[in-house]
């Protein structure tokens, strides 16, 4: 007896392409050239693997900070409590600001001070998102406000590897690498997160994991029964 009552799929090359370019979103982010899904809401620039992940995340009551700023303040902005992001870039900080829920703040920073802005809060925070400039400055103070239970996040950590070495075994936080497509880019790149050995974040809805996108939607005879009992 099989476990799985099969659902039958498209195999083909163009039912790949169909599930990233339509499911994902891909070719819309291909147009506008910003990293938004299928229906142009804004995502951040992480690998898919990555925003699916922190999308089934409850952040309902964290604090984010993010070095960089964009699409992902927003995708973040309309989950958690409170983000503060910094920016360097005046055309994407003025992006930023005409975009703002009441729950952001959107300061700007010379890159001289870029990495040094975190230490002005005298806070910490549960998430700590590292996607901009001196990555490797930004990481040294990013434990220092690290909540407990809480993670850092490092985009294009594959480019970075002193820094993700830096925060998996000086800082002892256990690295998850998602490596894959995002929107965007033509090719593939890795976001990596980096969680305190006390994490506690929880799904938002008690479910994890979530089918993903263009997964199928089955589920095993074993699980099955087990949810009529």
């Amino acid at each position: 007896m099989s476990q799985f009552n099969l659902f039958p799929c498209d195999k083909s090359l163009e039912g790949l392409v169909s599930n990233l370019k339509d499911k994902y979103g891909y070719q819309e982010t291909r147009l506008e050239q910003k990293p938004v899904g299928a229906n142009q809401e804004p995502l951040p620039w992480f690998t898919y693997p990555a925003i699916e992940y922190l999308a089934q995340l409850d952040l309902s009551d964290k604090s984010i900070f993010e070095w960089g700023s964009g699409n992902s303040s927003q995708f973040f902005a309309s989950r958690c409590k409170q983000i503060t992001s910094i920016e360097s870039d005046p055309e994407w900080y003025e992006y930023g600001s005409q975009r703002m829920l009441p729950n952001q703040k959107i300061l700007f920073q010379e890159e001289a001070v870029f990495a040094e802005a975190i230490d002005e809060s005298f806070s910490k925070f549960d998430l700590i998102i590292i996607d901009s400039l001196r990555r490797h400055d930004c990481a040294l103070r990013a434990i220092n406000h690290l909540n407990d239970g809480g993670f850092i996040i490092l985009d294009n950590s594959d480019w970075h590897p002193k820094t993700s070495e830096f925060l998996r075994v000086v800082c002892d936080l256990i690295e998850v690498d998602m490596h894959g497509f995002g929107p965007i880019n033509p090719y593939s790149w890795t976001t990596s997160l980096y969680l305190r050995r006390d994490f506690r974040f929880t799904p938002k809805d008690g479910i994890q994991p979530k089918v993903s996108k263009a997964g199928i939607h089955q589920i095993s005879e074993y699980d099955s029964r087990s949810k009529k009992n």
